[in-house]
């Protein structure tokens, strides 16, 4: 096995020269601290002949592993080096780099090997310059990752290669698994479009942020880049995501996750250019539904919006997998892993559509059986308060209660629960009250078909309360968002807005509200104000008619006041 690599810009070296590197790679280097100082002079003598910087990659015992001529400015690419290190070899890895025209003594890291650097993931990084001064001294300076300093890196030590190359390990920053145990959660990079409506972008930037927390992850920065013309093979430009690369290695980002979503192509080139693996708001939001399915039916439905979201992203291995044909008109590549691979999935998602058919058979038997009761579907925004209303509004014991959490897509499986209304000397009136799950802008085409036999519920219900958080300052969006995806299920039953926690929203809500929609109900699920003029709405416009038709009015199909 191969102790240590040459490489880089290694083309147009001189016979002697290479022999030259090659020695200073074989040199042994003091255990878990500082370098050797005679190698580093002689390391600063080549990058002068060379003209060029030289970067040095020693392990946990002192040993080279890495010899690289020219600008360390290649992340990813750096690693296919090091694959057979250890792991205990890898915690403690030294960079060091000999670096021409250096125009400050601290020998502060630059953008050209920041991102290599941060990638590596060094315990220190020691920089010094290749040119002595007039005592025939070299400047050198000691770095540590860093990420709440801007470029990444703070400076431990400075003054000359002789001082710096006497530190102590004691002074060796906490250990990369260390610093993970501390952040169980996945670090996420959220990578952006800034609208020219700058309220908007905060709010869509608040939303995305909100489902990565929901997801179980964790967000540690933001990129951002304004709406112009945009690269099409990538959307973001190249400058960008040159400072998305550092921002990754910066915070230790595991994830990136963009705002829109992205074609198989856009994805592929951005985990290229950023070497970290890239997810897209549509794919976040099918792993959250992923996690929140509980029934069979939930978990049916959300892998066949998973395979329908995943089958046009695969990535073959060209002919490694291929298979040798065996006769006549069978020569060839033969049948490759990616074919395989596609059949595959296509026959699974014929068995899920038999069973998705299957499912909404049997739900629409349930809905024939409930004996003409009439139907009301609670639908609204993902985390407006539905599965709160449903049981506040219905009285429901804690046995009964719908899971209610302050997240988005916290409940994904429809619940229906009984209102009863008391009659004297009868039998109690009954509405079936359906908790729908949640809706939000831009929603995945993928998610809308593959959950149509839940969305059914919504569909066949006899009227529908769009339920609405007015303590949202973007209620007017959402509710626009939720009206144009009933649209395109086809939902024409009748549509009465309910607006949610009226003792949370400010005045200007509450007149904005009744200039949009004056036949609007409020209430509070939290404290219980408005659910019986809920109530009685509900009463007036099932059984009693003249009531209902002051109260609802005579809406279009379809539509709402």
């Amino acid at each position: 096995m191969k102790q240590a690599h040459l490489a880089g810009q290694t083309k147009g070296l001189r016979p002697s020269q290479q022999r030259n590197l090659e020695v200073l790679c074989h040199v042994r280097h003091p255990e878990l601290k500082g370098a050797d100082q005679q190698t580093l002079e002689k390391l600063g003598c080549e990058s002068v002949n060379l003209n060029q910087p030289l970067h040095m990659v020693l392990d946990g015992r002192g040993l080279c592993r890495l010899l690289w001529v020219g600008h360390f400015d290649k992340p990813g690419q750096i690693w296919s080096y090091l694959s057979d290190l250890s792991r205990p070899n890898k915690k403690y890895l030294r960079l060091i780099s000999c670096l021409l025209n250096v125009q400050n003594h601290d020998c502060m890291p630059d953008s050209h090997n920041a991102v290599a650097a941060l990638d590596l993931h060094p315990t220190f990084w020691l920089r010094f310059s290749s040119s002595e001064d007039s005592l025939g001294m070299r400047a050198a300076s000691l770095w540590q990752i860093n990420s709440a300093m801007k470029n990444g890196w703070s400076l431990l030590k400075k003054g000359k290669l002789q001082q710096i190359c006497e530190f102590s390990d004691s002074c060796l920053p906490l250990d990369h698994e260390e610093i993970n145990a501390l952040n169980i959660k996945e670090r996420i990079l959220l990578l952006t479009i800034v609208d020219s409506d700058k309220k908007v972008s905060e709010r869509n930037l608040a939303e995305l942020e909100a489902l990565v927390r929901s997801a179980g992850g964790c967000p540690v920065a933001v990129a951002s880049q304004k709406n112009k013309l945009h690269n099409p093979q990538t959307i973001w430009g190249k400058g960008k995501l040159q400072e998305t690369a550092f921002l990754i290695r910066r915070y230790d980002a595991t994830l990136v996750i963009t705002d829109r979503e992205l074609t198989p192509s856009q994805a592929r080139n951005l985990e290229r250019l950023l070497v970290c693996p890239v997810m897209d708001r549509s794919e976040l939001i099918l792993d959250i539904f992923a996690q929140r399915a509980s029934s069979s039916a939930g978990r049916l439905q959300v892998e066949l919006a998973q395979l329908r979201y995943r089958i046009p992203r695969l990535i073959g291995r060209g002919q490694s997998l291929s298979r040798q044909g065996g006769g006549i008109g069978t020569r060839g590549p033969g049948e490759t892993q990616l074919e395989k691979d596609r059949r595959a999935i296509l026959r699974r998602i014929d068995r899920l559509m038999r069973d998705l058919k299957q499912l909404e058979n049997h739900r629409a038997l349930i809905r024939s059986n409930r004996g003409g009761i009439p139907r009301v579907a609670l639908v609204g925004y993902t985390n407006v308060g539905k599965s709160s209303l449903l049981n506040s509004l219905c009285s429901l014991t804690p046995k009964g209660r719908v899971l209610a959490e302050d997240k988005l897509f916290a409940t994904l499986d429809p619940a229906t629960r009984r209102l009863r209304f008391p009659q004297p000397g009868k039998a109690p009136e009954e509405i079936l009250i359906t908790d729908t799950v949640g809706f939000i802008r831009e929603l995945p085409n993928s998610l809308i078909e593959a959950f149509r036999a839940t969305l059914e519920e919504t569909i066949a219900a006899d009227l529908l309360l769009l339920v609405v958080d007015l303590s949202n300052p973007d209620w007017q969006l959402q509710l626009d968002a939720v009206n144009n995806l009933l649209d395109i299920i086809g939902a024409k039953s009748l549509r009465k807005v309910v607006a949610n926690q009226i003792d949370r929203c400010d005045r200007n809500s509450l007149e904005l509200m009744n200039r949009v929609n004056p036949h609007v109900i409020y209430v509070s699920a939290t404290s219980g104000s408005g659910l019986k003029g809920l109530k009685k709405c509900l009463y007036e416009h099932f059984w009693d008619h003249h009531s209902a038709e002051l109260t609802i009015g005579n809406s279009k199909k379809g539509k709402y006041e």
